[in-house]
């Protein structure tokens, strides 16, 4: 199995070489995007915690909206509050850590799986090509168990007290605001590449997606899938189109 010619070799180690720098680099360069402005983590107020006797803050709108798996790290239902000056989003969110390493865990096995392939190629030998299907396989299942987790996680914070944790940041501080397929922007397209199409399919007309502040000085994505059509276009529409954040 191991029995590769020099030019087998050769071409082997280029295709790995690039596919693992290539996801490398576009992981860390997802995790390492400066904002000019830095938002602020707190405890989320009643309201923002979806409670149901909560009352609305005066002149906000507030969108209840569903959050994909991006770099902002909110996972299952969340709230969105805009007013004016400010924006916060609330709701279960993952760990910096852990998101991280989820991140790093999928998208390395699936650069892995790429030279796997040339391998077969070179080699026409089948036992590559599974060792390629396996690793897309182990890809994909960390990356489903992670997505199916982050919810539950993010709520054992509320147990307690009841609410969540938000982000604000500054209305201004929003760019790249974008309906549908924009969700993967910022590197994910390329670590989810299997399997965007079917979410960009889901995401066609529903996810609202832009970049904005976290609390640790970094831009990240938001992406939250609204539950109808005209709810995305309302929010859309109250969120800021001009250039924001990004140094």
């Amino acid at each position: 199995m191991f029995d590769f010619e020099l030019w087998q070799w050769v071409i082997v180690a280029a295709v790995g070489a690039a596919s693992v720098a290539w996801m490398g680099w576009t992981i860390a360069r997802l995790f390492s995007r400066r904002s000019r402005v830095r938002g602020s983590v707190r405890e989320a107020s009643a309201f923002e915690s979806g409670i149901a006797d909560a009352e609305r803050p005066i002149d906000a709108d507030a969108f209840d909206v569903w959050s994909y798996r991006v770099g902002a790290r909110f996972a299952g239902r969340v709230r969105i509050v805009i007013s004016s000056e400010t924006v916060s989003v609330a709701g279960p969110r993952v760990p910096r850590g852990l998101y991280r390493a989820w991140i790093w865990a999928q998208g390395m096995l699936l650069a892995l799986a790429v030279p796997a392939l040339a391998s077969a190629v070179v080699k026409l030998d089948w036992r590559w090509l599974v060792l390629a299907l396996g690793l897309a396989a182990v890809s994909w299942a960390v990356s489903s168990t992670g997505a199916g987790l982050w919810p539950g996680l993010g709520e054992i914070e509320v147990v307690d007290h009841g609410r969540f944790s938000a982000v604000e940041f500054p209305r201004e501080a929003i760019s790249s605001v974008k309906i549908g397929a924009g969700w993967s922007d910022g590197g994910l397209a390329l670590v989810l590449w299997p399997y965007k199409k079917g979410i960009d399919k889901l995401a066609r007309n529903r996810a609202v997606s832009f970049f904005a502040p976290d609390g640790e000085g970094l831009l990240v994505r938001y992406a939250l899938h609204a539950y109808s059509e005209e709810d995305a276009a309302r929010l859309a529409g109250r969120l800021p189109t001009q250039a924001g954040g990004a140094l």
